[in-house]
C-alpha cells in the first residue's frame, strides 16, 4: 500500500492554512492535482482523524483536525496502551505501559516484537492475537505473563487500527488484573471450603428463601432422600417432608418468619416414617428484609424409640 506521505503533509499544510475550510476543488487548485487524488488522500486523512470534514448544502468542505495530538491522549488513560504497524513493530506506547514492563521508551520503540526478546512479547498466543488484528479482527484475551520476578495476569484488547499514513496496525489496550484474579481464586477457594464445610455436616442442612423453595443442600439432606444435593434444588421443602401442597402447621420456618427468630420443633412426619427435631434460623437481607432460612433436620426416631 502506497503512503502518500508528501502528498498528505502538503494537504494538513494547506488545511493548516485555511481556518475556514477549503472544498476538493480549492485544495487540487491549490497542490495542481486532479480532484480524484485528492478526494483519496482527504478519505486517508478522514480515517486517520488528521482532517474533519463539514457538509454545506451539495457541498463538502474539510478542516484540519482539531484531535488531542496522540501521543498525549495515551497518557489519559489508566490502562496501558501499545501500538503496532504491519510489520509488528512498535511504533507508540504510552507512559503506563512502560513502567509496567519498566523500560524506558528508547528499548521498546522501533523493536519488532515477532523477533524480540522482551519476556513481554514472548508469548505466542499475543503475537497470534495481533496478527488477527492485522487481519481486521478485533479481540479480547487474558494471558499470564512470564516476567522476570512476576507472573502477571493481563486482559488485552487487539484493535485493528489505521495510522495516519493509511497503513493497517494494531493498538494493544492492556488492564493488569492480577489483583482481580488473586481475589477471584480466593474467593473460588473460599466457596470450596464453605462447600466442604456444609458438607461435612452430619446433620440435614438446607438453605430456603421466604417461599420455602430450597437453596442449597447438603449430602445429608440429599442422602435422607436417595439423591443427590442437586436434585433438591428449586423444590418446597414442605412437598418433600410432610408430602404437602402448602407448609405444615408446625413449620419452624413459617414461625422465623413470623416471629423473626430462630425456632425449633420436634414432631412425628407419617409420610416419613420417622420423628424429626428441626431447627430454623432467618436470613435477613442487608435492608433487614426477611429473605429465607437455614433448615436443619434430625432424624431422631431411634432416639424417641
Amino acid at each position: 500500500m502506497e503512503s502518500y506521505q508528501k502528498e498528505l503533509k502538503q494537504i494538513k499544510e494547506i488545511l493548516k492554512n485555511s481556518p475556514k475550510g477549503m472544498t476538493v476543488t480549492d485544495i487540487s487548485r491549490e497542490m495542481h492535482t486532479n480532484r480524484n487524488s485528492v478526494a483519496k488522500y482527504l478519505d486517508v486523512l478522514l480515517i486517520s482523524g488528521q482532517a474533519e470534514m463539514v457538509t454545506f448544502g451539495p457541498a463538502k468542505v474539510f478542516f484540519p483536525s482539531r484531535r488531542i495530538p496522540l501521543s498525549a491522549l495515551l497518557n489519559f488513560t489508566s490502562d496501558s496502551i501499545v501500538m503496532i504497524d504491519r510489520d509488528f513493530r512498535v511504533i507508540q506506547v504510552n507512559d503506563n505501559f512502560l513502567e509496567f514492563i519498566d523500560l524506558d521508551r528508547e528499548y521498546i520503540l522501533n523493536v519488532k516484537i515477532d523477533t524480540s526478546s522482551l519476556p513481554f512479547f514472548s508469548t505466542s498466543e499475543l503475537i497470534e492475537n495481533i496478527q488477527d488484528a492485522l487481519d481486521g479482527k478485533e479481540s479480547i484475551r487474558e494471558i499470564q505473563l512470564l516476567l522476570q520476578d512476576t507472573t502477571p495476569y493481563i486482559r488485552i484488547r487487539n484493535i485493528p487500527t489505521t495510522f495516519d499514513n493509511g497503513e493497517p496496525g494494531v493498538t494493544l489496550i492492556i488492564e493488569d488484573i492480577t489483583e482481580q484474579k488473586m481475589i477471584q481464586d480466593q474467593l473460588l477457594q473460599s466457596n470450596k471450603e464453605w462447600e466442604m464445610t456444609f458438607n461435612s455436616i452430619t446433620e440435614m442442612v438446607t438453605i430456603q428463601d421466604e417461599n420455602y423453595v430450597i437453596r442449597k443442600a447438603n449430602k445429608a439432606f440429599a442422602s435422607f432422600f436417595d439423591g443427590n444435593p442437586e436434585d433438591f434444588i428449586g423444590k418446597k421443602c414442605y412437598e418433600l417432608i410432610h408430602d404437602l401442597q402448602e407448609p405444615h402447621e408446625l413449620c419452624p420456618c413459617k414461625k422465623a418468619l413470623k416471629k423473626k427468630k430462630p425456632h425449633q420443633t420436634e414432631f412425628f412426619e407419617p409420610h416419613l416414617d420417622a420423628f424429626l427435631h428441626i431447627s430454623t434460623s432467618p436470613i435477613f437481607s442487608q435492608e433487614g428484609r426477611f429473605s429465607g432460612s437455614v433448615h436443619i433436620m434430625k432424624d431422631i426416631t431411634k432416639k424417641k424409640e
